[in-house]
């Protein structure tokens, strides 16, 4: 009797979303999990959804007859993923030299820039607008970070007629 695999993918999942916890055994008559996902039994492959929001670590332990084996691992969350949820834009067509208005919305971010502009306070990592009155035609792009260095950008175009 032996545990042929015990691992979560991915090894470092973001804080609060989905990872898989996956197992293994060979000959065991009876498996055990701590702390309990769901329930478990044994299987040459299996894996069972997890949410970990803060370190843990999970014991699996095989039985047969009065063999034991067991085995740990320790599943520690990554920050958590960063998001931008909406970016708007007042208008996609406006004449030379009118106001453009840029808006946001992130989760998880630690800052956002919106380029070009200049910011309309208040703003923060969650929301915020710049104005802008351009010349030409103009890409806005949106990029929002997350405390482990991951970034998501967006970008919206307001075209001069």
């Amino acid at each position: 009797m032996r545990i042929t695999q015990f691992y979560v993918w991915p090894a470092q999942p973001p804080a609060g979303e989905k990872a898989m916890l996956c197992y293994g055994v060979e000959n065991a008559s009876s498996v055990r999990l701590d702390p309990p996902v769901d329930r478990v039994w044994p299987a040459m492959s299996r894996c069972l959804e997890i949410v970990p929001a803060r370190p843990v670590t999970y014991t699996l332990t095989a039985e047969r007859d009065h063999d034991r084996v067991s085995q740990s691992l320790t599943v520690k969350p990554g920050p958590p993923q960063v998001k931008i949820i909406e970016v708007s834009i007042n208008t996609l067509e406006v004449k030379r030299g009118e106001r453009v208005t840029v808006c946001y919305k992130a989760k998880n971010a630690v800052s956002v820039t919106i380029r070009p502009g200049f910011w309309i306070n208040p703003h923060g990592p969650d929301l915020g607008c710049v104005w802008h009155q351009p010349a030409a035609s103009t890409t806005y792009t949106v990029v929002a970070t997350g405390a482990g260095g991951a970034v998501d950008t967006e970008k919206v175009t307001a075209r001069v007629k």
